[in-house]
């Protein structure tokens, strides 16, 4: 066992929703510790007392942004100013394929085309359609892994502007070889841009060893942070390429020749951001999660993860979609159980108080609805137990 009992009864108090429901569904929204909600709360009241608009409240929301951006630099060894605050991954997502300059001759490669999440999809589709720019898909195989030399051979070709992919994906858990990707890339003068929902906060990111111009990620999800917020990361030798997004008094300044002129980055793409209470509980959780450590995080995951599917495949009618190999996995755990619909099984298991999702998954051109499982750290043995007891009563 990678924890003891003490550790997990410490943590298992941090989590309300652990003293009622079996919760595995942090791949789309994880549960808040406590230390977060009081941090909201605490903000909101000295908010009130304070005067929401007095300088002593501007100066702790200051201050609160700059311990935001310091603890996401421990966490994905970024720099302050390469962090822009965004509601989630979608909108990070958008600054880079609604800010670049586009042209027809631009062609884009994305992994798998629409076996990417839509969020890292739908985007570069509107692109394709404005601006009649080439998408190149990349083939992949029944876990969503591609050939890092047809990768290479494509960019080799002139007129590639951005790779995209996912680090970790949503439906199955595959971690992606996103390093070498970053070394392709750099190698031929390409831009890199990394949907990280599904990774950070679940397995070590690493921005500069992955050498990614953009990321997004929200911190709703395996951060345990407070829904509408989340982190779009801008390289900073790569923010000149953008064009914001959005534009106001606190992204730019006017000349007398009434030019705008973009302040420097995170400042050029954050006019309007007023989400304070949520980067209050954003920051309290990433200090959770860098208190427990990233590592301890994913081995706790991980644990938790195989012992479900050892005791899961006990089943004679599941089926596991998604790597075996744990080190090319997050926690994540997809599957089926034959003559039940998922989203039958999805209903039966609520009503048992646990909470898991249906997803959907492209296997040999097919696409097939599947039970998602995305146990985080907080999940106990006790949970397994009683979830894959009521997965067999479901299976007979």
């Amino acid at each position: 066992m990678i924890y003891d009992s003490l550790d997990l009864e410490s943590i298992l108090k941090d989590f309300p929703v652990t003293r009622k429901i079996t919760y595995m569904n942090n791949g789309s929204l994880a549960p808040l510790p406590l230390s977060s909600i009081k941090a909201m709360t605490d903000f909101l009241i000295r908010y009130s007392e304070l005067g929401p608009d007095s300088s002593t409240i501007q100066e702790h929301i200051v201050s609160l942004m700059k311990e935001t951006r310091i603890r996401l630099g421990h966490l994905i060894n970024s720099e302050p100013e390469e962090i822009v605050f965004t509601q989630s991954t979608t909108e990070g997502l958008n600054y880079v394929s609604t800010g670049l300059n586009w042209k027809e001759s631009d062609i884009l490669v994305i992994r798998g085309g629409p076996h990417e999440h839509y969020a890292n999809y739908f985007p570069w589709l509107n692109v394709a359609n404005k601006f009649k720019v080439k998408i190149k898909e990349l083939k992949i195989d029944n876990n969503g892994f591609f050939d890092l030399d047809e990768l290479e051979r494509i960019a080799k070709s002139s007129n590639i502007k951005l790779i995209t992919l996912s680090h970790a994906l949503y439906n199955n858990g595959a971690i992606l070889p996103v390093e070498e990707v970053g070394k392709i890339a750099q190698d031929n003068d390409i831009l890199l841009c990394i949907d990280a929902a599904q990774s950070v906060g679940s397995i070590d990111v690493d921005v500069k060893r992955i050498n990614c111009d953009f990321m997004a990620f929200p911190s709703f999800k395996w951060v345990c942070g407070p829904p509408g917020t989340g982190i779009f990361f801008c390289k900073k030798k790569s923010a000149s390429l953008l064009e914001p997004k959005y534009i106001g008094n606190e992204s730019a300044i006017i000349t007398e020749k009434k030019e705008l002129v973009f302040l420097d980055s995170p400042k050029k793409f954050q006019t309007g951001f007023r989400n304070y209470v949520g980067l209050a509980g954003f920051e309290a959780s990433l200090r959770y999660i860098l208190r427990l450590g990233i590592n301890t995080v994913r081995k706790m995951n991980i644990s938790v993860a195989n012992q479900l599917r050892n005791e899961l495949s006990k089943i004679p009618s599941i089926q596991f979609f998604g790597p075996d190999n744990e080190k090319t996995r997050t926690s994540i755990i997809s599957f089926t159980i034959d003559g039940v619909e998922s989203k039958t099984i999805v209903s039966k298991l609520e009503e048992k108080e646990i909470i898991v999702a249906e997803r959907e998954i492209h296997i040999d051109k097919r696409l097939i609805k599947i039970v998602r499982l995305s146990p985080h750290f907080f999940n106990s043995y006790d949970e397994i137990s009683k979830l894959v007891r009521e997965l067999q009563i479901i299976s007979k």
